[in-house]
């Protein structure tokens, strides 16, 4: 099964999917995730506005005050920037990045943050340095953001999205166990892919 997956590494509900879908493909290696990016900065822009984050600089202003938290442009050229070297590197990347962001609560917005991830994923950090001043790996970013919400009308992370017709919101409270995390992933994509006239499903009390 091929599965692509919308996520931004600043999001905790995109961090427990992510823990997830990694239990998934380690008891199915069959199932085949390519990892994409998704903006929540973007997204949460003001319609009216004409900023967009792949245009920035490294010390960019967010376009939405209260957000500073949330900047995500040196997480995605970074994240891209170790994807040139590797794609095992890559998956570390992103794991070693979502750990730091909610486990440990460690800087990864600031391009020295980012870096101090990169650095724990065995690849050339020379080469990482000079990547990350290459302004045309955002434009993977660009590419990603806006395929998720034209095709899938995409408005968070995570979003797992089965084939280009069937994509599904998936909100996590928390870690799915080994033991649940086949029978979670099975149910979705069974519900999201046979079921075309279901819409939504959520709990009215979390």
């Amino acid at each position: 099964m091929q599965l692509t997956v919308f996520y931004d590494v600043l999001c905790p509900f995109a961090w427990r999917a992510s823990r997830w879908l990694d239990l998934v493909v380690a008891q199915r290696p069959e199932v085949v995730i390519e990892w994409c990016y998704f903006s929540l900065e973007q997204i949460n822009t003001p319609a009216e506005s004409e900023w967009k984050i792949w245009n920035q600089e490294h010390d960019y202003s967010g376009a939405k005050e209260g957000w500073e938290t949330f900047r995500g442009l040196n997480l995605f050229w970074g994240a891209e920037a170790v994807r040139r070297q590797s794609s095992r590197a890559f998956q570390l990347f992103r794991a070693n990045a979502y750990e730091a962001r909610h486990t440990a609560k460690t800087d990864v917005t600031s391009r020295a943050g980012v870096a101090a991830v990169a650095a724990t994923c065995g690849i050339d950090m020379q080469r990482y340095a000079a990547d990350v001043q290459d302004r045309s790996l955002l434009a993977a970013l660009k590419r990603d953001h806006e395929y998720a919400v034209s095709q899938y009308r995409a408005f968070g992370v995570p979003t797992l999205c089965f084939d280009e017709k069937n994509a599904v919101y998936v909100k996590l409270s928390e870690i799915v166990s080994a033991a649940d995390a086949l029978a979670l992933f099975d149910d979705i994509s069974r519900d999201f892919t046979t079921r075309p006239w279901l819409v939504e499903l959520k709990r009215p009390n979390p």
